[in-house]
């Protein structure tokens, strides 16, 4: 007596199936990839803004028996914080905790560069601390 076999089909996906999945993984790559273009920026200038706070707690520390910030040097700076190298000229990489450092009695100003090419600078005068980065940008 002869076998009843249903007819053998394939299984898979139709192509309809196949372009809807790929449209829409299309889709969602457009939306996620812009997202995380900048962020490596961002990191390294949140990295750079970090390092000037710590050089700004280091000079208000070697300033704090006679309020003068002429007397600070480099190289006092250098042995009070290791893990900032302070730079008397131009120019200071974030990438590399490099920090320019100039000083005068009522005052001083701080530099470093992150990785994005963004400048952070941060003083101290008489009226008070400022804190700058270039056009447009905000911290």
């Amino acid at each position: 007596m002869p076998e009843c076999r249903p007819p053998h089909r394939q299984r898979g996906f139709s192509l309809v199936e196949v372009l809807t999945v790929v449209i829409v993984l299309g889709l969602l790559a457009a939306v996620a990839i812009p997202m995380f273009v900048g962020q490596r920026d961002k990191g390294g200038d949140a990295a750079a803004k970090h390092l000037l706070r710590t050089a700004y707690a280091t000079v208000e520390a070697a300033s704090a028996d006679q309020r003068d910030y002429s007397g600070i040097d480099v190289a006092r700076l250098n042995a009070t914080e290791p893990s900032v190298h302070f730079a008397a000229a131009a120019p200071a990489s974030a990438g590399d905790q490099q920090v320019t450092f100039s000083g005068e009695a009522t005052g001083y100003a701080l530099s470093t560069t992150s990785g994005s090419g963004t400048t952070f600078t941060l003083s101290r005068d008489a009226a008070g601390v400022h804190r700058t980065c270039g056009a447009g940008c905000t911290w």
